[in-house]
């Protein structure tokens, strides 16, 4: 239930702000000051992925994000007792993320980006789907790197399960002596 809602608020987040923007700030590339000198929209058109890299390659987008996105729904359907709630909604924020871009990319062929941060370098610009995303890669990587046995990889498996009480079987290791050569 909790990646759920994490989903349903972050897609509505995503499309409601972008909307809005090509609602109020047209046409393409133009900005607002939120914070002067820190923050401002910009109303820009992304036909790449992360910071415009692979410009035009939407054929590829789309059925990778399909991919990813069903893997995603499969792992938090299949495992949701055994996952922390740390990675529930490390996956909730990796799907709301992948799903918010590919509706633009579907949609329009393009995706529309416009959190513009300027403090002393010029940072690419994004969207909230965009940082969903960034914020569950860095959760995908503390997972991974901190929680040691509560890991989303060392809950997700598929070794069959043991059921309680009853030995697991073990394959014959070469040179075993238990084992014998018929």
């Amino acid at each position: 239930m909790l990646e759920l809602i994490i989903i349903v608020v972050l897609l509505a987040l995503d499309q409601i702000s972008k909307y809005l923007v090509q609602l109020y700030l047209s046409p393409v590339g133009s900005s607002v000051p939120v914070i002067d000198g820190f923050l401002q929209l910009t109303n820009v058109h992304n036909t790449g992925a992360a910071w415009g890299m692979l410009e035009g390659f939407r054929w590829l987008f789309i059925p990778l994000t399909l991919i990813v996105a069903g893997a995603l729904v499969f792992v938090i359907i299949r495992f949701h007792k055994k996952l922390s709630v740390f990675s529930r909604i490390t996956l909730a924020l990796l799907f709301a993320g992948a799903v918010g871009n590919f509706i633009d990319r579907v949609l329009l062929s393009f995706v529309r980006d416009f959190v513009d941060i300027t403090p002393l370098f010029s940072f690419p610009v994004f969207n909230v789907a965009d940082s969903a995303l960034s914020i569950g890669c860095i959760m995908l990587v503390i997972d991974a790197l901190l929680l040691k046995e509560k890991s989303l990889f060392e809950r997700v498996t598929f070794k069959k399960e043991v059921p309680a009480g009853e030995k697991p079987i073990e394959a014959a290791k070469p040179g075993d002596s238990k084992h014998t050569d018929a």
